[in-house]
């Protein structure tokens, strides 16, 4: 008998740690990103043309930005230039991945469905737009400030685009998560 109050314990103490939102959040963020970024790895082949599409689209994007400001940028497939200095747009920089961790986060969050749903498409075109501006940055830091670029490309931006999700996440939850 002590064996089996002694399994009921260590499962109510399991129980009760489940139960405790601080820890339960934690642990569905780390599984739903998980499963998503298994999900979207797995599905990167099979999008490999319509990703191929957005890259270039973003490109343009950035192009027909700074287009209104300066003739001195030009646009070749997915390498956008600006006064000599280029940078090739990649799958990488379309800010994906960052969106499926916001999503892992949003998802994860005790809210109801149309909160999180809302909360998934409003947060995801917010880090889009902030991604065209960090390249459109990015390229105006390699044109005029080039020994830099290396440093804001791989650790400045990096570390406020995750300042960024936070942001998104923590607004989205003030505004659209009942309390």
């Amino acid at each position: 008998m002590p064996a089996n109050v002694n399994n009921e314990s260590r499962f109510d103490r399991a129980l009760a740690l489940w139960r405790n939102p601080q820890v339960r959040y934690p642990l569905l963020v780390v599984l739903y990103l998980a499963l998503m970024g298994w999900a979207f790895n797995a599905s990167l082949e099979t999008f490999r043309g319509p990703l191929a599409s957005a890259v270039r689209g973003t490109a343009g994007l950035v192009h027909y930005t700074l287009l209104p400001f300066t003739e001195l940028t030009t646009l070749r497939g997915n390498v956008v230039t600006y006064d000599g200095f280029a940078v090739a747009i990649i799958i990488e920089c379309l800010g994906l991945f960052e969106m499926v961790i916001y999503s892992a986060c949003v998802v994860a969050f005790p809210a109801p469905i149309r909160s999180r749903v809302i909360g998934v498409l409003l947060g995801c075109l917010v880090i889009l737009a902030f991604n065209l501006v960090r390249i459109i940055m990015l390229l105006l830091v390699g044109r005029f400030w080039n020994e830099s670029f290396d440093f804001f490309h791989l650790y400045f931006w990096q570390a406020t685009l995750i300042a960024i999700i936070v942001s998104v996440l923590y607004g989205w939850i003030r505004i659209f998560v009942p309390r």
